[in-house]
């Protein structure tokens, strides 16, 4: 029976029902009306049954359909899990997987390549401790011993590193200025000298894989001669001037920046290191003496009054060179705590003063009021235009890093090689007036300058046209200028305003024979103290000390190791200089450590005499106008010469 037959036969049924109940039973017709009675009674009976049949049926149904759409769900999600079971474990998320691991082996093959691509190529340039430790290995060392190395000529084309044979027929290399030139050239251990830069490994002598294969012709830098701007007698001048003391000088043309002389006290010899390594260890551990330490470029020293060089630079390009300052009393900044006097308690110069007379006798009450006028940023500018690094904090980042970029070198190895470490000081707009205070005179944040960069800074106003130009070392380079700092009338008053230290200011006593000569010259005399750590005298270490750390209860709540310094402060000496003051060719620093703490020395009466015997022997030599400077080229020499 179908489902629509048995909707209809449901719905005849209740109507009979219904009938039946209403149906009436007349006296005439009773006979006929029981009959009909019975029968509709029967038919009611039959229809009720058929609805409840039905009623049944629909049930029933009802329940299958139930089953069934509850087996479609069953069906419908056991497809989906498998839809999605094959989604993740078929070939599609196989190969997402495999890729996943390809890019994870490929990032891992660019890290490793590029991990060895560094250490072989770039590390020997950029990486300071690579270079410091080149030396213990074997390829390089074979590579330095088994071919043999240019020679090295002065300005003036002497040999100053060449090849003899000795009398049992070994061939030796010679350095006829040894200890010397020691700094300079390096050695095969420790930081690199010019000698690797230029014929080692640093040197990019050898050739790729990839030249050898196209059969490219590579230049064996191995085998190229040098010839150097130093002057071999300017720097035995230096070293004898040096005898006896701790310092550095460093000496320039400030016109060319051609590196005239280069030398720090005490040093070492070259050939005593060569051959022997325990010797080199030995000077290495020496932390009193320090003989492996290039004063002149990787030494901090605090600046004094030849830092008001500088201020007069940016008082000059801000136009504020007009500024005066009345001296008496001294000068105390608003909420700073000191008054600022010069160094007899006073005044030098009393009275309303300008910047030639304070910049003449030193005043550190003008340049410690001129460094707040000038303010942060304006100290910030002129301080980076001579190589400066200028920090607007203390926090120490990038701060003491070297500066090969100074340089105008050849190659990025020679660059390196002579590295000198960033000078710097605490400028910009976050600088307080007490900080400018100190700043202003060559104290406080203005403490790390080296003599490299003291001598770049004088060869400013020495040059002509108010420029700083590259140092070079090597002779064949072109001058090359790395910023222009003042106007060349602004580099001329200055050159007049620092005649007056050599000429009645605090320079005139030592540059008398100078004067004497018949030569003018420029210059700036400081005197600076530095704290100094005292040395253990078995360990040859500075002393530690631990400082016990307590709260405001004084419970113990920790402890840390300080260095011991001496009560009393080391006096370092300065001079500043060049010459002739009409057209300079030489300008020099001049630095003379302090023989102990608590020890009178002084920037005019120490060092400047050194300065002045190194003008005058720059006289004999012909730099102010004779002919003996001039450099010459190098004897072209044979073969067989090499191996003299």
């Amino acid at each position: 029976m179908s489902w629509r037959l048995a909707t209809s036969r449901f719905a005849f049924a209740r109507r009979t029902h219904d009938t039946a109940g209403t149906v009436s039973l007349s006296k005439p017709n009773a006979t006929a009306d029981c009959r009909l009675a019975r029968e509709a009674a029967g038919l009611a009976h039959s229809n009720l049954r058929i609805r409840r049949r039905a009623r049944r049926i629909i049930f029933t149904r009802l329940d299958r359909a139930r089953v069934v759409r509850a087996q479609a769900d069953r069906t419908y999600c056991a497809f989906e899990f498998a839809k999605d079971l094959r989604k993740r474990l078929g070939a599609t998320s196989t190969n997402r997987g495999l890729r996943a691991w390809r890019w994870l082996f490929a990032l891992a093959a660019i890290f490793i390549f590029g991990f060895h691509v560094y250490w072989a190529r770039y590390a020997s340039e950029q990486n300071p401790k690579f270079q410091e430790l080149s030396y213990k290995d074997l390829r390089n060392r074979r590579l330095s011993e088994s071919t043999l190395r240019g020679w090295i000529y002065d300005r003036k084309g002497r040999p100053l590193a060449f090849y003899r044979r000795n009398s049992d027929g070994d061939i030796h290399r010679e350095y006829p200025m040894d200890a010397a030139l020691a700094h300079i050239f390096g050695s095969d251990r420790g930081e690199p000298g010019l000698e690797r830069a230029m014929f080692g490994a640093e040197s990019g002598a050898v050739p790729e894989v990839w030249q050898i294969i196209k059969g490219q012709t590579v230049e064996q830098k191995l085998n190229q001669d040098y010839t150097l701007t130093i002057d071999q007698d300017l720097q035995q001048a230096v070293v004898d001037q040096l005898k006896g003391n701790h310092g550095a000088v460093v000496m320039f043309n400030p016109q060319t920046g051609d590196v005239l002389a280069m030398y720090s006290n005490p040093s070492y010899s070259l050939k005593q290191v060569q051959d022997d390594e325990t010797s080199w260890i030995r000077l290495n551990n020496d932390r009193k003496e320090r003989p492996l330490l290039n004063r002149a470029i990787n030494e901090y020293y605090v600046p004094g009054s030849t830092f008001k060089t500088l201020m007069m630079y940016a008082a000059f390009r801000n136009g504020m060179q007009s500024t005066r300052f009345t001296t008496s009393g001294g000068f105390t900044p608003p909420g700073c705590g000191r008054t600022i006097t010069d160094d007899n308690g006073g005044c030098e110069a009393c009275g309303n003063i300008g910047i030639d007379q304070a910049y003449q006798h030193s005043s550190n009450i003008y340049f410690s009021y001129l460094g707040t006028q000038l303010g942060g940023d304006k100290i910030r500018d002129t301080a980076k235009l001579v190589g400066l690094g200028a920090y607007d904090s203390v926090s120490g980042e990038g701060q003491g890093r070297r500066e090969p970029e100074i340089w105008n070198a050849s190659s990025k190895a020679i660059q390196n090689a002579i590295a000198p470490t960033e000078s710097w000081l605490k400028a910009g707009p976050h600088s307080t007036r007490c900080e400018l205070m100190y700043e202003g005179y060559g104290q406080g944040y203005a403490s790390q300058m080296t003599p490299f960069q003291m001598a770049m800074m004088i060869s400013v106003a020495a040059n002509l046209e108010g420029r700083l130009m590259k140092p070079k070392i090597e002779m064949n380079r072109q001058p090359e200028m790395f910023s222009q700092v003042l106007t060349r009338d602004q580099a001329a008053q200055i050159r007049g305003i620092m005649n007056l230290v050599t000429e009645g200011g605090t320079g005139n006593s030592a540059m008398a024979p100078v004067k004497a000569a018949g030569i003018r010259s420029g210059g700036k005399t400081g005197t600076a103290q530095k704290a100094v750590p005292v040395i253990d005298p078995k360990t040859g270490e500075p002393q530690k000390k631990v400082v016990i750390e307590k709260d405001f209860k004084g419970k113990i709540i920790g402890q840390h190791e300080e260095t011991v310094f001496y009560d009393k402060l080391r006096s370092d000496a300065w001079y500043l200089s060049f010459a002739p003051l009409d057209k300079p060719v030489v300008a020099m620093a001049v630095l003379l450590e302090g023989p102990g703490p608590g020890i009178s020395f002084y920037g005019g009466k120490n060092a400047a005499p050194i300065a002045a015997q190194l003008i005058l022997k720059a006289k004999d030599l012909g730099y102010f106008g004779g002919g003996a400077a001039q450099s010459n080229q190098p004897p072209q020499r044979t073969p067989r010469q090499r191996n003299r």
